[in-house]
This record gives structure tokens, sequence and C-alpha cells, in this order.
């Protein structure tokens, strides 16, 4: 009996997650008759702004993601670079200075020692002047809009945080990259449906996201995650956050199995990371920490519930050909994913699979990035995604 309760609550608990928490948001948020996101600014009344971007061995995509973020449409006066080198050593300080020479607005920074992503962004936001920023990656190409729709958001005094929507360059088939774009699109919806309803989006896509300057905080140098550490810490203030649609970034996506696992740990050794720091209670406001424990909260919890959902069908398996059958289907699912494992490192596929897989793996890189976590995190030094 007690493990039948268990397997009950324990397919709630994931019912909720995945399926029962975003279809009702999502929902409610399509129904909101009161639209929240902002409207028009005009360009008088526009915030400064001040891009910032830290770069380790970024050689091969530096100049196209610098041209993209001058070809902005925002208004010159109000906008200026500053760009960090952390310890680089494959060309990218050159190429950064060549861009900087060619440009006014463009402030750089070389350190020839790497000491991080935490504390370059530490050392880039220490010279910002803008009352906004907006933290990007090297790999994430602007839209001439992007800067000033991210910047239109904080019209409104309650406004902390807003994130750009990210589009995939391609959306081929190949590796993994079909179910991560998916994945994607999905948290997407889910973060602008929680933005809508409460101004509560628990994280920002750490690729391109703006932040008044005066909330952004001293980010401790073994920081793993600091687009997290930065949308709590605007949400434990009270203020909001929320994605803004037409503010449309292009990013590649790793095909590579392998890869995305390597950084989805990372993301989740990170995500542990802040929750020690943070704590549940994020915020005073009701919808904030409902948000930030349906969608963040459950999300880690997933491995731990799929390992008790699995033993508790093993365990009641001999008393009901019911529960038989439900722990042989797991298994065939979890031998064909190990299949597709094998048969991804010759360029092939199960097909259908292929999103099993993906989910498994997200979820076994949640409990290794667990794990690293609770061991302690001791740098914020990590290699970035190899670029396709």
């Amino acid at each position: 009996m007690a493990a039948e309760i268990i397997l009950a609550i324990t397919a709630a608990l994931l019912a909720w997650t995945y399926l029962i928490y975003p279809a009702a948001v999502i929902m409610a948020a399509n129904l909101k008759k009161r639209h929240t996101l902002p409207s028009a600014v005009a360009l008088e009344s526009l915030p400064s702004v001040t891009v910032v971007m830290s770069l380790h061995n970024e050689k091969e995509v530096a100049e196209k993601k610098i041209r993209s973020m001058l070809a902005s449409e925002y208004p010159a006066e109000k906008l200026d670079f500053i760009i960090g080198s952390d310890g680089s050593d494959d060309g990218t300080g050159a190429v950064i200075t060549a861009m900087a020479a060619t440009n006014p607005n463009i402030q750089i920074i070389i350190n020839a020692e790497r000491k991080g992503k935490a504390a370059m962004l530490n050392e880039l936001v220490s010279g910002a002047k803008g009352d906004i920023l907006v933290v990007t990656d090297a790999n994430v190409m602007f839209t001439p809009s992007v800067i000033r729709k991210l910047a239109e958001g904080f019209a409104d005094s309650r406004t902390g945080l807003c994130d750009a929507t990210v589009h995939p360059f391609s959306a081929d088939d190949t590796g993994i990259t079909r179910q991560e774009i998916m994945y994607s699109r999905f948290e997407t919806a889910l973060k602008r449906a929680e933005g809508l309803l409460w101004g509560a989006m628990p994280g920002p896509y750490g690729g391109c996201y703006a932040v008044r300057r005066s909330l952004f905080p001293r980010l401790p140098e073994n920081t793993l995650v600091d687009d997290l550490l930065v949308g709590l810490s605007v949400l434990k203030e009270n203020y909001r956050a929320f994605n803004i649609p037409d503010a449309v970034v292009f990013e590649d996506t790793q095909p590579d199995m392998i890869e995305q696992y390597r950084r989805r740990t990372r993301i989740a050794a990170g995500s542990f990371q802040n929750l020690f720091r943070f704590g549940l209670c994020i915020s005073e406001r009701a919808g904030a920490l409902f948000a930030f424990l349906s969608h963040k909260i459950m999300r880690w919890l997933t491995p731990l519930l799929l390992v008790l959902f699995f033993m508790t069908t093993v365990i009641l398996s001999g008393s009901s050909y019911f529960y038989f059958c439900l722990t042989a289907f797991q298994l065939i699912f979890i031998i064909l994913s190990v299949i597709d494992i094998m048969l991804d490192r010759r360029g092939k596929k199960l097909f259908i699979q292929r999103y099993v897989t993906q989910f498994l793996l997200m979820n076994a890189a949640l409990a290794t990035g667990f794990v690293k976590a609770v061991r302690g995190i001791e740098s914020g030094i990590w290699e970035p995604t190899k670029r396709v």
C-alpha cells in the first residue's frame, strides 16, 4: 500500500511539473485580457544602455557578434559597449581591439590571466554607465531592434529584468538539435506566461537579458550560472521580470549529445549552487514564489521523482500484471535510449526515441550537477560549449 501511495504521489508531481502547471499557466496567460508587455517608448524617453560581454576564446564569432551589436537601431548617444577578454589565448583580444579602434563607443578590458565569467562580468559592470545593462554571450547574434525592445520594458518602474527571445539559426535534424529547440521553445513559452501573469519569470535566458544596473549584484567569483543568480536577485528585491517576444536574437544549437550533457551538467550545478544561496523563499510575492517552486524546484527534483517512480513499479511488479508491464515499458525505453546514444556516435538515430533520450540525458545531467554542487564549487571557470 505504501508503495502505491508513493507511486501515485510521484506520478502526480511529474504530471504537475511537465503537463498541468505549464498548460494551466500558458492558457491563463493567453486568456488574460490586460496585456502587460510594454508599448513603444519615445526616443527621448529611452534609458541609457551599456551592453556588457565577457569572452573567452571566441575568435570565431567575436567579430560577427560585435558587428550585430553595432548594427543596433538604438540611439548612439545612449548606447555604449564594454567587452572583456578573459584570459583568451586564441586571438580574441586582437579581434576586439581592432573592433574598438573603429568605434569610440566600445571599451575593452583584456585580462591576461583567466578569472572566470563571473569575475569578468563584475569588472565590466563596474565600468558601466548606462542605467540598463544588456548582458550577452558571444554566440548570440542581435537583430537591429533587440536592444530597443529590451529597453522599452523598463518604462515601468517596477520592471527589474527583461530577457530576449532566442531563435535558432537553423532547425536541421542533426544530433539532438531538434529536441533542444523544442525544449527551448517550451521553456520560453512558460517563462513568457509566468511574466505575463505575475511578472515573475524565475530565470532569464542567459544569452541576452537586460537588467537595471542598480539591481545587478556583485557575483561571487565561483558562480557558474550568473543569469539565474541575477534573476533571483531581482525577484528578491520584488521587481518584475519578464520575456519580450519581439526582442529577437539568434543562437546556434549544439547538436552533439555529449556536449549538451556537459553544458546541462554545468547549468545544473550552478542552479543548485544558487538554490543553496537563496533558499526557497526568493520573493515576498506569492506569484513569484509559486512560479519558482513549480517551474524550477520541481524541475530540479525530477531525477529523484523518476527514480522513485521506477523503483516503486519494480517493487509492485510482482503483485500486478499492470505494474509488471509498466516496469517493462520503462526498461524498454531506457534500453532504447542507450542504443540511441550508441547510434548517435555513428551519425544515426532512433527518431521518436531521441526525444526520450534527450529527456533522460537532461535529468542525468541534473543529478550529476546536484552532486557537483553538494561537493562544493570552488571555481567559476568553465569551458564554453563548442561552436557549430
